[in-house]
């Protein structure tokens, strides 16, 4: 799937697009799931809603305005809003995630029906497979460092790499683990987590998907070469 870089006006409309949707998507979660943001503050959100903008110019520069566009614009908004969760309430519910993952099925196949791209439907579904048994079985190793919601987010995260290809599905988990290592090793030093403590790994995971979607090319020929060649 080729890259695209849009304009820099472009980049700016769909960033403050994603800051609006970044707020709207922060309201419906805390309706569906009032339990889990007691404790809700309006910087929060902004901070959240910010991140949201700067990945939706990040991925109309990376696919452009085409079909592959609303899936991943979708994976932006979920993404965050379950991060936000995850470090708050150390909790991926499923009241998100099983739907995000119904979502980005249907938009992915929209965009495959558009474009004739059956084979990364395929893949996408392989990737989602996956990524989904490799997590149970690092969940059944070790529940204290893998948890349930990780694993079915795991399948949402596949879904999405999978289906840009094997290289970006293989580089994706890979930084997930790299991320998830190195904010564990900065909390540890900095005093805010004991070497035993539970870190949620759902925002490593969407991070390093996230990463590979946007920089997959440039990042897998530096550390995944045989992937990218």
């Amino acid at each position: 799937m080729s890259e695209y870089h849009a304009s820099f006006s472009l980049i700016v409309i769909f960033a403050i697009l994603g800051v609006c949707a970044g707020l709207a998507a922060d309201k419906g979660a805390r309706r569906l799931l009032p339990e889990l943001h007691g404790q809700y503050r309006l910087r929060d959100a902004v901070a959240a809603s910010a991140v949201t903008g700067v990945l939706f110019g990040g991925m109309v520069w990376r696919f452009g305005v085409s079909w592959t566009l609303p899936a991943f614009l979708f994976l932006a908004v979920a993404g965050v809003v379950l991060s936000r969760i995850d470090l708050a309430h150390k909790l991926l519910p499923n009241a998100i995630v099983l739907p995000s993952f119904l979502v980005a099925l249907v938009l992915l196949l929209v965009d495959a029906a558009a474009n004739g791209r059956w084979g990364n439907m395929l893949l996408a579904l392989a990737g989602s497979g996956v990524m989904f048994v490799i997590y149970l079985v690092l969940a059944i190793i070790s529940p204290r460092g893998m948890g349930m919601g990780d694993v079915k987010l795991s399948a949402v995260l596949g879904l999405y790499l999978g289906y840009l290809s094997v290289g970006p599905l293989v580089l994706g988990m890979f930084l997930g683990f790299v991320v998830g290592a190195v904010t564990g090793g900065v909390l540890v030093i900095a005093g805010l987590a004991g070497r035993k403590s539970a870190v949620p790994f759902g925002p490593s995971m969407v991070a390093g998907a996230l990463l590979a979607v946007l920089f997959g090319a440039e990042l897998g020929r530096v550390l995944l070469p045989a992937l990218f060649a």
